[in-house]
């Protein structure tokens, strides 16, 4: 009786483990500090955001709920056309941050990435920025 209480734990270790997803390795990334700045009001995602613009393809390929595993819930997401989904990450300017500058939607700064209808991330788009680090 006392091996299964024992064995127990260790099979759930082993389940939760191998369910996480890897992610990205990019150097300076964040993704903690990504994920806890809902919106983008305490300023970390418009300094994280270039590093995921310039190594956009790393991020292709995942399905939604890996995309979550690595960069949190989405604020918002869209059904598109032929089963395709939009999530939007928010960056700045948006109105959920009190006290800070506000604008509308289509001036806001956020990350957009496309899902096709197969569930895999096929695009990713920084709206409304100007990547310092792409020469």
């Amino acid at each position: 009786m006392m091996k299964i209480f024992i064995s127990i734990p260790l099979i759930l270790t082993i389940f939760l483990s191998s369910c996480s997803t890897k992610h990205p390795e990019i150097k300076g990334m964040n993704y903690d500090a990504w994920v806890t700045d809902k919106y983008g009001c305490r300023g970390e995602r418009i300094n994280l955001v270039s590093l995921i613009d310039i190594n956009q393809d790393k991020f292709l390929r995942y399905n939604q709920n890996e995309i979550i595993d690595i960069l949190g819930r989405p604020e918002n997401q869209t059904l598109f056309t032929r089963s395709q989904t939009i999530f939007y990450y928010y960056i700045s300017y948006n109105p959920a941050c009190n006290g800070k500058e506000a604008r509308m939607e289509d001036e806001q700064v956020k990350l957009e990435i496309r899902f096709d209808a197969l569930n895999r991330s096929k695009s990713l788009y920084v709206h409304n920025y100007v990547n310092p680090l792409k020469k």
